[in-house]
């Protein structure tokens, strides 16, 4: 690795013996050593999560341990200290959060609660630093998980996940694709990154199907004048290479699938000038790449730099002439993930790609497993004997293998050293890392030309195109209250202002305060709190406070990425890769006690007294769980509204927040004409008032998917659309009109299902109930109006860290053995070695379970990735 004053050193030993001018070697000099300092200075951060189960049932807790990493070598000894970890459903939309403490380990461990989802599908788990989100999704951890429905009797683990269950019931709010897609579509990769006109280059190519799926096709370049060129072909991946001669016009590519369609595709249109980069696939012990450029570059002085995970391995200056070409050997080169780009002494990249050279796999990475048990029976104890590098920490999981049905997922040493360094979904990561021979160097290279991803910006780090600091999300070394004052309008000042923050919980309490900086923004710093606290921020604006706004910065997840087919399987029960326990146990059954044999029945009671009719009554009433039993969509309109006075903008009106929020809903709302804004009501009292909006909140001509809607308000009907019903019937039945919420404060929560009869038993026309077609829609409001906001003043929560819950099992040996049905028998996020490398674990088994697969994962402090084979 080449040092600043190395740097210095060998830059004047190549100036005596190069003849250039020195403003030329000067300019490389300056891009090579602000790069050196920016990765030193701008060290970036990976995760990794480590989960107790390859799959899930709705109901279940999914377990995990964060192992947060410097991405420079994979060693701990980050500066953040908050990790965020979100749960998302196959629509996209958070539905948890986590906020976990990073110890001095880079490790933090949580759990995420799966009882109250709403419906099976494929949920994606992805964790983060808010400094990480300063390089978007693909620099996040991001791992999609099956969750079936819940078993319908208690130990009946039949992985049932079925079309309405995740299909087309959600808004798609992920990341748009970008292809137009066809039955049949290519994309294209030069290496290097361009095509230049006049030079020869190689091209990958991606094929795929209307879906996304991965298409094996045959290909022909094809000329100007229909010649073919050259010919290439896609493996089971879908991907390809071919080679574009120096000298050819209007270039085409013509694919033929297996099924004998055709279809011909242009190449990306060529640079008139410009450098290519060449790096086949190496099946030696020599790694070798060649640069090729137009006239224009043949004479200047360029740069090279190879990078690895961030670290600067080597850089050299070089002049293309007729082609510059450079070899190294494969042994002194970096494993893993390596980018190496050339540019010039503007900071400019002329071509840039990645490669992957397989890390050589080692003893002691490898947790070895002993058992010390011979005889596995229901409800008995399991002792295992672990051994590793002494003093190593890692987390253990062990399941019944019987309920194992999606094992094919990321390692600990597939994600860091791969996964993370591409962008996208890779199929069967640990093929890459099953040989290193011509075959997996080959699939390989077209991987990292296809899906390779640029985590560190060359142009970025050398100056080319800054980033503004105003862009940058900082460091969380610590816990943090973050946001900015806005000012309604434009000429009032934000900087500043002296800001106030009160932050409590029962009978603690914290305060400070500070001005805000030239962007209005502020920051106050907090000692750990774990749980949720109360929070106010208050600015000193006093008689135009009415026109400030506070904002709270809390929301730092990047879009949701759009997922791969293939991480989202129509058939999720899949072979596993786990390992199955090392011996080979004997399985004995047992007489078990049910559930109904450990239950205690109470005597019955008889209750004299009358039940009083109390003002809680109508809270009882209209509690969430009936909408909850029906709901395929729920929204918390607090947290929504929260969500809007975080980004500074006014609460929206009721049904024009669900309109914004569910591509779904449709209409005219409020029966007004399309010029009708909320910005109106708020904004022009002397056409419309708050009343006056109330008076038009009939949701009468909002519809969902085109079918009508019954609108259920604190479980009793409200209203529908239907033509069924005559204006008379609806107005027999419907209830004050200001009990609707107006505006979206002043509605609690939103469940919306698309089941057929979920509004029979509110539905007041018994014989017209089997004749309606609609969607429900339950709402449940606060009953009065919250619209009580001071401006200038914020009045919310502040989230603390989150307290992990504790893994818990039954213990054996102080109950006889029951029915028992854990799929997770023991799960442990803090295993650690003794001095001579070795570690117990004890658990207990199930009822029914006969093999056991186990999980062990970890990260050293020297940054070695640990795990059992």
């Amino acid at each position: 690795m080449i040092t600043l004053s190395f740097l210095f050193g060998w830059c004047c030993q190549t100036l005596a013996q190069t003849v250039c001018a020195p403003s030329a070697l000067d300019s490389l000099l300056g891009c090579m050593t602000r790069v050196v300092s920016a990765t030193r200075r701008m060290v970036q951060e990976k995760v990794y999560l480590h989960f107790d189960n390859t799959g899930y049932f709705m109901g279940e807790k999914m377990w995990f341990t964060a192992y947060v990493v410097r991405a420079d070598g994979h060693r701990p000894g980050v500066r953040s200290r908050v990790l965020y970890v979100e749960l998302l459903n196959p629509g996209g939309d958070v539905v948890q959060r986590r906020k976990l403490k990073i110890d001095g380990r880079g490790h933090a461990h949580g759990d995420l609660s799966l009882d109250s989802l709403y419906g099976a599908g494929f949920y994606e788990v992805r964790a983060f630093t808010r400094y990480m989100s300063n390089w978007g999704g693909a620099a996040c951890f991001s791992r999609v998980f099956p969750v079936f429905r819940a078993p319908s009797t208690l130990g009946a683990y039949d992985p049932v996940m079925d079309e309405r269950s995740y299909r087309r019931r959600l808004p798609d709010f992920r990341e748009a694709d970008t292809l137009q897609r066809s039955r049949l579509n290519v994309s294209f990769y030069p290496e290097g990154g361009r095509l230049v006109s006049g030079l020869r280059s190689r091209v990958a190519f991606q094929v795929s199907d209307g879906s996304g799926r991965h298409v094996q096709a045959e290909g022909e370049l094809l000329d100007g004048s229909g010649r073919v060129v050259c010919r290439g072909s896609s493996d089971s991946t879908g991907r390809g290479v071919f080679t574009v001669p120096s000298s050819c016009d209007g270039l085409r590519f013509r694919l033929r699938d297996a099924r004998g369609r055709i279809k011909e595709f242009p190449l990306p249109a060529p640079s008139l000038e410009g450098c290519v980069l060449e790096l086949p696939p190496c099946f030696d012990d020599s790694l070798r790449f060649s640069v090729h450029g137009t006239a224009s570059y043949r004479d200047r002085l360029l740069g090279y730099m190879l990078m690895n995970y961030g670290r600067v391995w080597t850089c050299d200056t070089f002049r293309v002439g007729s082609g510059y070409h450079k070899s190294y050997l494969r042994d002194s080169l970096p494993e893993g993930v390596n980018q190496l780009t050339v540019f010039d002494g503007s900071g400019r990249i002329l071509c840039e790609r990645l490669f992957f050279l397989f890390p050589k796999p080692s003893p002691s990475d490898t947790i070895g497993i002993m058992s010390e048990t011979s005889r596995l029976t229901p409800c008995g104890k399991v002792r295992l004997r672990l051994r590793s590098v002494p003093g190593s920490v890692f987390s253990f999981s062990a399941m019944d293998g019987g309920t194992v049905f999606n094992g094919c997922g990321p390692s600990v040493k597939s994600w860091m050293l791969l996964s993370s360094e591409v962008k996208g979904y890779i199929d069967n990561v640990g093929y890459y890392f099953e040989s290193d021979d011509s075959v997996h160097r080959r699939a390989s290279d077209l991987l990292m030309l296809v899906q390779g991803w640029r985590r560190y910006d060359w142009e970025e780090l050398s100056g080319y195109r800054p980033r503004s600091p105003e862009e940058w999300h900082p460091v969380e070394d610590s816990l943090y209250v973050t946001g900015r004052l806005r000012s309604v309008k434009k000429s009032l000042p934000v900087d500043g202002i002296p800001l106030k923050a009160y932050v409590y919980s029962g009978g603690s309490h914290l305060d400070g305060e500070m001005l805000t900086d030239s962007l209005g923004r502020y920051a106050f710093s907090l000692p750990d709190v774990w749980g949720e606290w109360n929070l106010q921020l208050k600015a000193g604006v006093k008689k135009l406070k009415s026109r400030y706004l506070l904002t709270v910065d809390r929301r730092f997840g990047p879009p949701a990425r759009r997922l791969s087919p293939y991480e989202c399987r129509a058939l999720p029960v899949l072979p596993s890769d786990l390992p199955l326990l090392p011996d080979t146990m004997e399985f004995d059954t047992l007489p078990l006690l049910s559930l109904s044999e450990r239950l205690h029945k109470l005597p019955e009671v008889d209750v004299k007294a009358k039940r009083r009719f109390t003002d809680g009554a109508r809270a009882a009433w209209a509690t969430e769980k009936r909408g909850q039993y029906w709901a395929d969509v729920y929204y918390d309109c607090d947290e929504e509204t929260e969500r809007y006075l975080d980004e500074g903008k006014e609460i929206p009106t009721f049904l024009g927040w669900l309109q914004e929020r569910n591509p779904f809903v449709s209409g005219n709302l409020y029966g007004m004409d399309d010029s009708f804004s909320t910005d109106v009501v708020l904004n022009n009292s002397s056409h419309f008032s708050i009343e006056d909006l109330r008076e038009t909140t009939a949701p009468t001509s909002v519809r969902y998917k085109g079918r009508s809607i019954m609108w259920i308000l604190d479980n009793q009907f409200y209203d529908c659309d239907t033509v069924l019903l005559s204006y008379a019937d609806k107005n027999k039945i419907r209830r004050e009109i200001d009990d609707f919420p107006s505006f979206l404060d002043e509605a609690k929560a939103v469940y919306i299902t698309e089941a057929p009869n979920a509004f029979w038993s509110y539905f007041p026309f018994v014989d017209l109930v089997k004749k309606v077609d609609a969607v429900t829609c339950f709402v449940y409001s606060h009953w009065t109006s919250r619209r009580r906001m001071e401006k200038g003043v914020r009045r919310t929560y502040f989230q603390g860290y989150n307290v992990p819950s504790t893994f818990e099992m039954p213990d054996y040996s102080l109950m006889p053995p029951a029915e028992d049905f854990r799929r997770t028998l023991y799960w442990n996020p803090d295993v650690r070695t003794d001095g001579k490398g070795e570690a117990i674990i004890e658990f207990y088994n199930n009822s029914s379970c006969r093999e056991i697969r186990v999980s062990v994962e970890g990260v050293t402090p020297d940054g070695r990735c640990i795990f059992n084979e």
